[in-house]
């Protein structure tokens, strides 16, 4: 069995920024539970979807790893390389070294405050830490090498059994995500985390086999209301037009602009220091802020090959 893979996370400079947006009632749970302890900030929501990204990552690879390396045990390939035993020994120690890795990355998230985020993590990192002490056990390598090569494969159909069993607790993160308006800004932002991808439209609502380009990525850019005239969003306000890498202040923040095959990122800092990064097309955007302070948010209002037109907004 081939080692697990290794999962590399973009690297956003200094602290990942904080993200605003609205939010929903502060302390209560969007599924009606019961009211949550208090919220933590808006930065550290977007390190807690970071986390539990990299988490629910790495729960799915664990269980297809397993599933097709329990095969190299139980059914050899004719080519095999390795004999039976061989095969069982390195399958128990990379998926025992799989569940200890997956049960570091849960160790490293904090609670939230948001009561259905606290106890999906809760309950994944209680499942899933059981299952890792019942295979660090039967993995153990010093017992390994008096047992013969019927218990080797025994044990490896145990543990596959194990990781067969895991199931991610319901609502999965994605539904947890859904409900709360913080979370989803913050797993927007968070490097680890994928977008949810746009659902495709329904055959009512295609009028054409190749449908036409979106305006807002083909033709001229729209005129913009400050122009280029980057001054005008010191005040947190303004809508500009961006053609090359830009620097300039919005707010208490200083930002760093480019635009680049009709889409643009944007790294943000402010005078304590903290850092972020996003990227987004033509109708996307985001905001950020820190604890207690204003949000900022921009919108794409047009993005294409040669620029965009963004709009900013403090509140």
């Amino acid at each position: 069995m081939a080692a697990p893979v290794k999962r590399v996370a973009v690297v956003v400079v200094g602290a990942v920024l904080a993200v605003g947006g609205c939010s929903s009632e502060e302390g209560t749970d969007s599924s009606g539970a019961e009211p949550s302890a208090s919220p933590v900030s808006s930065r550290a929501l977007v390190v807690w979807a970071d986390g539990m990204c990299e988490s629910t990552d790495g729960f799915e690879a664990l269980k297809k790893e397993s599933a097709e390396g329990i095969g190299d045990v139980t059914d050899p390939p004719e080519d095999a390389i390795w004999p039976v035993d061989m095969a069982a020994d390195s399958y128990l120690s990379d998926t025992s070294s799989s569940l200890d890795t997956l049960v570091e990355e849960l160790d490293s998230v904090r609670k939230t405050g948001i009561a259905a985020a606290d106890r999906l993590h809760d309950r994944l990192a209680e499942d899933v830490g059981k299952a890792a002490a019942e295979v660090t056990e039967l993995s153990d390598f010093m017992t390994l090498y008096d047992l013969s090569e019927k218990e080797k494969v025994d044990r490896a159909e145990r543990v596959a059994g194990l990781v067969e069993a895991l199931e991610m607790p319901k609502p999965g993160l994605s539904a947890v995500v859904a409900g709360e308006s913080r979370l989803q800004t913050a797993h927007r932002l968070a490097p680890r985390c994928v977008p949810p991808a746009e659902p495709s439209p329904s055959a009512s609502e295609s009028t054409s086999s190749s449908p036409s380009p979106s305006p807002a990525t083909t033709g001229p850019l729209p005129e913009a209301e400050d122009g280029k005239n980057t001054a005008a969003c010191e005040d947190g306000t303004c809508e500009i037009l961006v053609t090359e890498p830009v620097d300039f202040v919005v707010g208490d923040w200083n930002l760093h602009v480019t635009v680049e095959d009709a889409t643009v990122t944007l790294t943000n800092t402010n005078a304590s220091g903290f850092v972020g990064m996003m990227s987004f097309g033509a109708g996307g955007g985001g905001g950020f802020s820190t604890a207690g302070g204003k949000t900022t948010d921009v919108n794409a209002t047009a993005v294409n090959k040669d620029g965009a037109v963004l709009n900013f907004s403090t509140k």
